[in-house]
C-alpha cells in the first residue's frame, strides 16, 4: 500500500496576521498551500467595517471636520448654482439638511464606506486572479485571491487607525499619512497634484508591496514580478481615481 505524502499544515489566521507584517513571504506561502478559508478574507472585512463606523462617526461628531465637509458642499452646490444645474433655493435647502442632519450625514458616510470596502475586496481580487492567471500563469482559484486581497486589508486598517490619529492632530478632513501633508496647509480637492500626492500613502503602497509578494507565492514568479505586477494595477487606480475625481471637482 502506497503511503501518502503528509499535506502541508493549515497556517492560522493569527500566523497570517502576524506574517502579514512581519514576513509576508510566509504568510504567503502559508495561505497557497493551506485550503481555501472565508475566515482570512471574511475577518478582516468585517473588522475594517468596524473601524470604518468609528471613523466616520468620528469626522462627522467632530465639529470642525464637519464645517469642513459642509463648506465643502457648499462650494460644490454653488457651482451647480452658477452652471444652471440647480435653483438658488434647492441649494440652500440641500445645504441645510447636511448643517443640521448629522445622524443621516453619518448614516449615508457608512453605508458608502461599507459599499466601497466591499466593492474594493471582490473586484481588487478580480483584477488580480486576472493578472495571476493570464499574466503569471497561476493556478489560484479566485477564492485564494479573496484572501490575498483580504489578508493586505489589515495593512490597510493600520492606516485608518493612522489617519484617524491624524484628523484629530491635524484637524483636517484631508490629513493622511500621505505626500498630501506636504501641502496640507493649502490642500484643494480641486488641485489634481494634491489629490496624486493623497495617492501616495505609505500603508497603500505597503499593502501593494504585499499583495505584490502574495502575487509572486500564488505564481512561482520572483518576488520583482510580483510586486511589479501589484504596482501596474495599483497605477492605474491611482490614474482613474484622480482624473474620476477631477471630473467632479471641475479641477
Amino acid at each position: 500500500m502506497e503511503e501518502q505524502a503528509p499535506s502541508a499544515p493549515t497556517i492560522s489566521l493569527s500566523d497570517i496576521i502576524v506574517n502579514v507584517f512581519a514576513s509576508p513571504v510566509e504568510a504567503y506561502e502559508g495561505i497557497r498551500t493551506s485550503p481555501s478559508r472565508a475566515s482570512v478574507w471574511v475577518v478582516p472585512l468585517l473588522l475594517t467595517f468596524v473601524l470604518t463606523i468609528g471613523y466616520t462617526w468620528m469626522m462627522f461628531t467632530n465639529e470642525s471636520i464637519k464645517s469642513q465637509i459642509v463648506e465643502q458642499q457648499r462650494e460644490r452646490l454653488q457651482e451647480q448654482v452658477q452652471a444652471g444645474k440647480i435653483p438658488q433655493e434647492r441649494a440652500d435647502q440641500m445645504l441645510d439638511g447636511t448643517e443640521k442632519g448629522t445622524g443621516m450625514m453619518i448614516a449615508f458616510g457608512i453605508v458608502g464606506a461599507v459599499i466601497m470596502i466591499s466593492i474594493t475586496l471582490f473586484v481588487g481580487a478580480l483584477f488580480l486572479w486576472l493578472i495571476g492567471k493570464l499574466a503569471l500563469k497561476a493556478e489560484a482559484g479566485y477564492g485564494k485571491y479573496l484572501e490575498l486581497w483580504g489578508s493586505s486589508m489589515w495593512i490597510g486598517m493600520l492606516g485608518l487607525i493612522v489617519t484617524a490619529l491624524l484628523l484629530m492632530a491635524f484637524n483636517s478632513m484631508y490629513a493622511s499619512p500621505s505626500a498630501a501633508l506636504a501641502v496640507l496647509s493649502n490642500y484643494s480637492p480641486k488641485n489634481s497634484l494634491h489629490r496624486l500626492l493623497t495617492s501616495l500613502n505609505v500603508f497603500s503602497i505597503w499593502q501593494m508591496i504585499v499583495v505584490g509578494i502574495g502575487l509572486s507565492k500564488f505564481s512561482g514568479k520572483s518576488i520583482g514580478i510580483g510586486i511589479g505586477s501589484s504596482f501596474a494595477l495599483w497605477f492605474v487606480w491611482v490614474l482613474i481615481s484622480v482624473f474620476a475625481l477631477a471630473a467632479m471637482f471641475g479641477g
